[in-house]
């Protein structure tokens, strides 16, 4: 696999061992197959691709979507406050498209990302992206964990629910002392109904809103990504 750039800085995400087609002509499968990070590649209409190794954040933008993903910009907060690293022991719930299972399991590798899942739609959204990007550790449970964690001793459960404040308990038994609750919701209102249940826990709520600059006026773009989600970090203090 390989990540395609052209003179626009559109990106394209490629498989080797056919030819590469898009509107300004197609690229060789013999030239993706030869060509090494830092090439450029040329279509038979004269377009040229930089060509480098693709990373995790290009697998994130690429991904099938089915349900609403959580951004990047979010999913490195979530890993950072969550303290998570290779070995990190981790168990999701609302797995959606595997989006966020991505870059989460891409975080703790070798050790296995759990993620549960109710609907089965999503389900094989998530198992296809999975496949498609040899995503390897990712353990994907068709389970509703309201109804309970299977796991212990995490180090942190992630929540992308309507209603978060369903699994606090269970994460409260799954988590180890010192472990991370970490949720995701589109609305105040969870995250207030969630903070109701967090006795036991030191956390707090925040959004993040990425705004770019133009070096050239210095000044700030006029488009800018704003409110994705509130995320509510919570560390567990005793049980």
């Amino acid at each position: 696999m390989k990540l395609l750039i052209d003179e626009r800085e559109d990106t394209y995400l490629v498989f080797e061992g056919k030819d590469f087609h898009t509107k300004y002509g197609f690229v060789k499968a013999d030239d993706l197959k030869n060509a090494k990070p830092g090439d450029m590649v040329e279509s038979n209409m004269g377009r040229r691709f930089h060509v480098i190794e693709p990373d995790v954040s290009d697998f994130m933008r690429k991904a099938m979507r089915g349900p609403q993903a959580v951004m990047q910009k979010d999913a490195a907060i979530i890993a950072g406050y969550a303290c998570l690293r290779s070995g990190s022991r981790v168990v999701e719930a609302g797995a959606g498209s595997g989006v966020l299972s991505i870059y989460l399991s891409y975080v703790i590798y070798p050790e296995k990302l759990v993620s549960y899942e109710i609907r089965e739609d999503f389900a094989e959204i998530a198992k296809a992206n999975f496949s498609k990007y040899k995503i390897e550790n990712v353990e994907l449970k068709l389970k509703d964990i309201y109804e309970g964690i299977d796991e212990k001793e995490l180090d942190a459960v992630v929540l992308d629910l309507t209603e978060p404040w369903k699994a606090v308990e269970h994460a409260r038994k799954a988590l180890k002392v010192g472990g991370y609750l970490i949720s995701y919701s589109p609305s105040i209102n969870q995250s207030r109904q969630l903070a109701e249940k967090l006795s036991g826990f030191r956390y707090e709520t925040f959004e993040c809103i990425l705004r770019n600059w133009k070096e050239e006026s210095m000044r700030p773009d006029t488009r800018m990504i704003g409110h994705t989600g509130f995320i509510t970090v919570a560390r567990i203090l005793s049980r």
